[in-house]
């Protein structure tokens, strides 16, 4: 059932008759050519594996595609001119993260950058991440090293078809039999770790039917593609589970909320510039935290990047509601894990599931670059963060480092679209207004 990862080495992934053949040999039959919307979506199309040789150009896309909210509706082209003749992008493979999902032994996923016109577009977030890594080592010599730690729900119907959680027994840190009763988690778990995407552990959550995946810490881009891959693994497999895989930040209104977590650490000639030999924080670890601090409302908008994000914000759970920052605390912003040394590492704790890995992880390289080149001192206790999403997209389009960092275009658009939720809220009715007003106004 399963299949090996593309070995690297002994394939080396290239535009050639050579690697097609090898393909060829191991029964792989379809290419997946996949890159990420601005949500943190998979977008796609599939080819027969010998179309490889044609495929060195790119693939072509509507750029409008990447300009649509979730429910496929583009943005008004009048107010972005730049989309009104529906040019092309251009997905170009990036052969080395090619692999063979173990679920379909005879496909190959590869993930891909947009360009337009030749240049990297402003509308693919793998390009936005690589851009703020690119600043980051270009401005101060600095690389980045991250690791994301997603939570999703798991539903299934019950006799009555209703979407119930799966696994209503159990407690949190456990993977057993109580816990995983049919022992699906386990199934998905082993799958994903074929991915060779750097998966970790996996463990039952605080809520029924609610788990949490890690990932190796890994250079940036490599992390949040694994957190990419990591969601779109899960999703595809909980569908053969006869289930579905919930990434809200905020699925159960009586239960947690379901986070992703995003540690981050800056290297230079292979050494972590946060640690110093005392075991304390060092300058530079100082200034990336209030860096973040100092940009964290403009944060929020790719951190908790839906309206129902700001349930899971306004609840019990350990989520912030400042821009805080403290060691070895849970309920802060910015946490420090007690681990020193080559694991010293910041903690961004607001970001949820909802999230796009990409666009997240770059907005935190933007902000903590910033606060490293301004040498800005930290905020204990922070600020109160935005409580809408409405407030943290406004602060997105004031954000000056943002605005330069992104892009225009980039801002303009997506600020657009998470409006649209916004409005669309704001306009639903919903059922706990159906049912507290029905019998009652």
């Amino acid at each position: 059932m399963t299949s090996p990862a593309i070995d690297q080495e002994a394939l080396r992934p290239a535009f050639d008759a050579d690697f097609l053949n090898q393909l060829l040999a191991r029964g792989i039959q379809v290419i997946r050519v996949i890159h990420s919307d601005l949500f943190g979506r998979q977008r796609g199309k599939q080819y027969p594996v010998k179309s490889l040789l044609h495929l060195e150009g790119g693939v072509a896309y509507s750029k409008m595609a990447n300009a649509e909210d979730l429910m496929g509706v583009p943005v008004d082209d009048k107010e972005f001119p730049s989309l009104a003749t529906h040019p092309d992008l251009h997905a170009h493979l990036d052969l080395q993260t090619a692999f063979v999902p173990p679920w379909e032994p005879d496909s190959l996923w590869v993930l891909s950058r947009l360009s337009e016109h030749g240049r990297p577009s402003e509308l693919c977030p793998r390009s936005q991440l690589t851009r703020a890594n690119e600043i980051l080592g270009t401005t101060l010599g600095l690389d980045a090293v991250a690791a994301g730690e997603p939570e999703f729900y798991l539903f299934r119907n019950d006799a009555n078809g209703s979407s119930v959680p799966y696994a209503t027994n159990g407690v949190s840190y456990t993977m057993d039999r109580i816990t995983d009763p049919d022992g699906a988690v386990g199934r998905i778990h082993r799958q994903l770790i074929g991915m060779d995407i750097g998966v970790t552990v996996v463990n039952r959550e605080f809520s029924p039917g609610q788990f949490e995946i890690n990932l190796m810490h890994d250079e940036v881009l490599g992390a949040a593609d694994s957190a990419f891959l990591l969601k779109s693994g899960i999703k595809e497999l909980a569908i053969l589970e006869g289930m579905e895989a919930n990434f809200m930040a905020k699925p159960v209104t009586e239960e947690e909320g379901s986070s992703l977590h995003v540690h981050l650490s800056l290297w230079k000639g292979g050494e972590n510039v946060f640690a110093t030999p005392e075991g304390g924080l060092s300058p530079e670890a100082l200034w990336a935290i209030a860096g973040i601090q100092a940009h964290a409302a403009a944060i929020m908008a790719f951190a908790a990047p839906t309206v129902n994000s700001y349930k899971r914000l306004s609840g019990a759970g350990l989520s912030p509601r400042t821009s805080n920052w403290d060691e070895d605390n849970r309920f802060t912003f910015i946490r420090i894990p007690a681990e020193r040394g080559r694991a010293t590492r910041l903690e961004l704790r607001a970001g949820d599931a909802s999230a796009s890995p990409h666009l997240l992880m770059a907005a935190m390289l933007h902000a903590a670059g910033d606060g490293i080149r301004r040498g800005l001192t930290p905020d204990a206790a922070g600020v109160p963060l935005p409580r809408s999403l409405e407030e943290s997209v406004a602060a997105l389009e004031k954000n000056e480092v943002f605005r330069d960092g992104f892009g225009e275009e980039f801002v303009g658009i997506y600020a657009a679209l998470k409006r649209r939720e916004v409005q669309g809220f704001a306009a639903a009715v919903t059922d706990w207004e159906w049912n507290l007003y029905r019998r009652h106004s």
